[in-house]
């Protein structure tokens, strides 16, 4: 184990923008503690930011909206007071609109604080489940091609992060075709934006999650350039598959495509605290499906 990719989102106490800020934000200097433990352990660490999806949650906006609303990619579609899904807006959550002339700004100076207090030379994007994106009635996006739209919006990112020496990850179920793949609209993309995997730079890294089946889609990244991880979540057994599925693809292939295949996330949902309390007996695990016993899993198949 020798990379923490970190989720710290809109959690951060920053200083260009302190009008954006989650509760229970980080300071720099908690991200400084964090870092060098990370660093005295031998783990690198990646922290992230959901960047163009995920800009929402329930009936809330995130920290970006609720500052610039006018980031609102559909400002026309109103949260419930009680949310559901499905729904007829399609309300996941919220996105940012790429072509708002003022958001990069915004978000290149938030991406360089994290990156720069935490030390990082990777920095993880998210840009997962993005279902709002060339909306009709965006006066920006509106007519767009949705993958360009999409690759336009990793690549800004992607040659921001380069100017500093930094690199890319990002989830990758966008660039999966969820139709023809039956792989669906969740771990693949169901609007089109899976054509972006083209029109994107070669070093971005990828994070291939799938939590129910060990779908192969690393090869396919692979076979398109692209260094790539596999990500479970909690089946233990998909887990092991992965991982083993990961030696297998750099065994069983050219010298080209062998050191694309990167090695396996393990990818936590709860909460870290939970987690360790979880991990260490403190509290006991409920019903089949754990997020413990699937990090517990892969380690123990491979003798660690």
């Amino acid at each position: 184990m020798n990379t923490l990719v970190l989720i710290v989102n809109y959690g951060f106490v920053f200083e260009n923008h302190p009008e954006i800020r989650s509760n229970g934000a980080l300071t720099k200097a908690d991200a400084g503690k964090l870092a060098e433990a990370c660093k005295k352990s031998g783990i690198a660490i990646v922290p992230e930011i959901d960047l163009l999806g995920h800009q929402s949650w329930a009936s809330e906006s995130g920290a970006l909206l609720a500052a610039y609303p006018e980031f609102d990619e559909t400002p026309l579609v109103k949260f419930p007071e009680k949310y559901v899904w499905p729904n007829t807006d399609g309300l996941y959550c919220k996105s940012y609109c790429p072509l708002h002339p003022d958001v990069h700004k915004i978000i290149f100076d938030l991406i360089d604080e994290v990156c720069d207090a935490f030390g990082a030379v990777s920095f993880h994007g998210g840009m997962d489940e993005v279902f709002y994106i060339g909306e009709s009635k965006c006066p920006r996006c509106s007519g767009k091609d949705k993958a360009e739209l999409l690759a336009g919006e990793i690549t800004a990112i992607r040659n921001h992060l380069a100017e500093k020496g930094r690199r890319l990850w990002i989830w990758g179920d966008r660039l999966i075709d969820g139709r023809t793949t039956g792989i669906g609209e969740w771990e693949g993309s169901y609007n089109s934006t899976y054509r972006a995997v083209d029109l994107i730079p070669k070093d971005v890294l990828i994070c291939d999650w799938h939590y129910e089946r060990a779908d192969q889609t690393a090869v396919y990244f692979a076979m398109k350039g692209f260094d790539v991880a596999s990500c479970p979540w909690n089946n233990a057994a998909s887990a092991v598959q992965q991982a083993d599925d990961m030696i297998r693809f750099r065994e069983r292939s050219t010298t080209e495509m062998k050191d694309h295949f990167r090695g396996v996330i393990q990818t936590i949902w709860s909460g870290s605290g939970q987690f360790l309390d979880r991990f260490y007996g403190k509290k006991q695990e409920k019903g089949e499906k754990s997020e413990v016993n699937c990090f517990k899993a892969l380690f123990e198949v491979r003798g660690a």
